[in-house]
């Protein structure tokens, strides 16, 4: 009996590969692995879990939550709360295990009230060297290193920023960042001189400029073998292959017209295969009238509108099969793959992959 629901297999073994490649190029700076956002759709526990597993120093989160659920799956690595510092969470950081990021000068505050010399908490300054988001800004970033230096109630275990434009083509801003955390590293070295470790590179980062590795990387969708610059990677393998399964096939006359809106018309007599997939899944409206699926080793379009639970395809005169698996996105084509998709949408792979839902079943793949 078919069991008809999208699914999405997980290669757990072309994560390790990826984690060994990324090791490779960065040579003996500490990865503190990125799986917030579920681990971007793939399952942020098994991954943690197979990281774990080859090494990895630890781990980065964006919420509070996603810390609690990887230490409740007994991940005893140390975890990088990449967000702001909540009184609310606080003992979540007195634990040891879960590190907090300064932010701003507030977040200090908020830790001096909490804290204690005997338990200092353990932090990971950042600083805004041109990103414009979360961070001390740069011309606060004396002050602050001083105030940080005064304090028995924090110990700071590394200092850190983030890319703005490290995925384009053009690195003179991002060069720009670069030389900016150098300054810092110099201030921090100097005035923190405790400090373990600098990091500033994501994906974008590692992969197109090792002189930001420093003694600690940040990677994300690299880990999940999708290149952040628009081109795959040959060195990457997607961890995602998502699937939808063929729940129809049917024939069509010239005339008859498919979804909702009467988006597409058939010009003739053709076969379609309805696909148990849908907005509601992450397959985006983008796709209606546009995408196409990787099925048998072919290519099919997409027809009609993409509704919540369902797309069609054109099967052309080939022989499809209810149960036949059709690959979304992670399959072998190249126009099957999320780079291309994404270029081909003006989108951004991570979208794809954070935007899946929970309905779509995870298959944990280990060969």
């Amino acid at each position: 009996m078919h069991l008809f629901q999208p699914e999405a297999d997980i290669h757990l073994n072309h994560l390790m590969q990826n984690y060994l490649t990324i090791k490779k190029m960065v040579g003996a700076a500490k990865v503190m692995a990125v799986v917030k956002a579920n681990a971007y759709g793939h399952g942020a526990v098994p991954i943690a879990h197979v990281l774990s597993d080859v090494g990895v120093l630890g781990f980065c989160v964006a919420l509070a939550k996603e810390a609690e659920e990887l230490i409740a799956a007994d991940i005893s690595e140390p975890i990088l709360h990449l967000g702001r510092i909540s009184a609310s969470s606080i003992d979540l950081y007195q634990s040891g295990q879960v590190r907090c990021s300064i932010n701003s000068v507030e977040d200090i505050n908020i830790l001096e009230e909490y804290g204690s010399e005997k338990a200092p908490f353990i932090a990971h300054l950042k600083i805004d060297t041109g990103m414009g988001r979360l961070g001390i800004k740069m011309d606060n970033d004396y002050s602050i290193l001083q105030k940080l230096a005064e304090s028995k109630s924090i110990r700071v275990e590394a200092v850190y920023s983030h890319f703005a434009t490290a995925d384009e083509n053009d690195t003179e801003y991002r060069d720009w960042q670069l030389d900016q955390f150098r300054k810092v590293i110099k201030l921090a070295n100097d005035i923190l001189p405790d400090t373990n470790y600098f990091h500033i590179a994501n994906s974008a980062g590692i992969l197109n400029c090792p002189e930001s590795h420093f003694n600690m990387v940040r990677p994300g969708i690299s880990l999940y073998g999708v290149s952040p610059t628009g081109m795959p990677h040959n060195k990457l393998k997607p961890v995602m292959k998502m699937k939808a399964p063929v729940i129809l096939v049917k024939k069509m006359k010239a005339g008859d017209s498919v979804g909702y809106n009467r988006l597409y018309i058939a010009k003739k007599n053709e076969t379609i295969a309805i696909l148990q997939a849908g907005y509601a899944d992450g397959i985006p409206t983008d796709f209606s009238n546009s995408g196409g699926v990787e099925l048998n080793g072919c290519i099919y379009p997409i027809i009609g509108k993409v509704s919540m639970d369902l797309i069609a395809i054109n099967c052309g005169e080939d022989t499809i099969n209810e149960g036949d698996e059709a690959v979304i996105w992670g399959g072998d084509h190249e126009n099957n793959q999320l780079e291309y998709i994404s270029k081909k949408y003006s989108k951004i792979p991570y979208e794809f992959l954070t935007g899946l839902s929970s309905r779509v079943k995870r298959n944990l793949i280990n060969e």
